[in-house]
């Protein structure tokens, strides 16, 4: 067993998500639908901290998730500030991730533009 070198933010959909996929027909009530999805951030000391780098990084998660959810930027909110994204989403912050594979954790960068095809994996369907 190691200790990675890494904390994690859990975000999982809110209220506010929620209400939006059901107005674009989407079914929040799917199979892992309501699951939080893990992002590797900073080593952090305080929760202070942590706050302080999801507000730096936030975008890029508000991007992904919304993304996970409907691949369709025109469907989006306009106004993706920090606090939307807190209303759009719950964060439960992980100090620390210990690694019980035993195996070299690899990364694959994504090139501009390639998304990850979790959405349909969450979502139980395809697309």
């Amino acid at each position: 067993m190691a200790v990675v070198n890494r904390c994690a933010v859990g975000i999982y959909p809110s209220p506010k998500l929620l209400d939006w996929a059901r107005q674009l027909g989407l079914d929040v009530e799917a199979a892992g639908a309501r699951e939080p999805c893990l992002y590797l951030i900073p080593d952090y000391d305080t929760q202070e901290e942590a706050e302080e780098i999801l507000e730096e990084i936030y975008e890029a998660i508000f991007e992904a998730e919304l993304d996970y959810w409907h691949r369709d930027t025109g469907t989006w909110p306009a106004e993706r500030t920090y606090e939307v994204f807190r209303k759009w989403f719950e964060v439960r912050f992980y100090p620390l991730i210990q690694d019980l594979v035993g195996e070299e954790l690899t990364a694959t960068p994504l090139s501009k533009g390639q998304r990850i095809r979790t959405s349909a994996i969450r979502l139980g369907r395809s697309r």
